[in-house]
């Protein structure tokens, strides 16, 4: 089933998001689906389809979420005062700057304030793989980072 619809499912999600390496990981997901669904027999293109098009859809949310907590970001920036004004807005600049997964890492860490067990069960991965990545964030995160403020707290 995988080698037979792979390709059609990949181009149906590329299609729709513009961002090869991440159509190519949601086509994955739906054939993950579709195996953990065990079903009696082998599913058709349509229903392979009908979950692209639900992986789609949650790609978009989690898209407007990613942004929306970046204009959140952006906005604290502007509020939080003169003084931590350059320093906010830095950080803003920074995440802006680091790539998707990684910045979603931080914001679900030091945003949302979860612990590593908890943002390890919001990116479906073990524990040690969640520390593994939020170690990898902050290590970007640090790579960007004006040098004023690596004397100051960082994340």
């Amino acid at each position: 089933m995988h080698s037979e619809h792979f390709g059609r499912i990949y181009r149906y999600i590329a299609y729709r998001i513009n961002d090869a390496d991440r159509a190519e990981e949601l086509a994955a997901d739906v054939f993950r689906i579709a195996w953990e669904k065990d079903l009696p027999e082998e599913p058709g293109i349509g229903w392979l389809i009908a979950v692209a098009r639900n992986v789609v859809a949650n790609e978009y949310k989690g898209r407007l979420r990613q942004q929306l907590l970046r204009q959140g970001l952006q906005e604290g920036a502007r509020a939080a005062g003169a003084a931590n004004d350059t320093e906010s807005g830095a950080v803003a600049d920074v995440l802006a700057k680091l790539n998707e997964k990684h910045r979603e890492v931080l914001i679900l860490a030091y945003w949302d304030g979860l612990t590593t067990a908890e943002l390890a069960q919001s990116l479906g991965c073990s524990i040690s793989a969640a520390g593994v990545r939020l170690h990898r964030a902050r290590k970007a995160f640090a790579g960007i980072v004006p040098a004023h403020l690596m004397n100051e707290r960082m994340p």
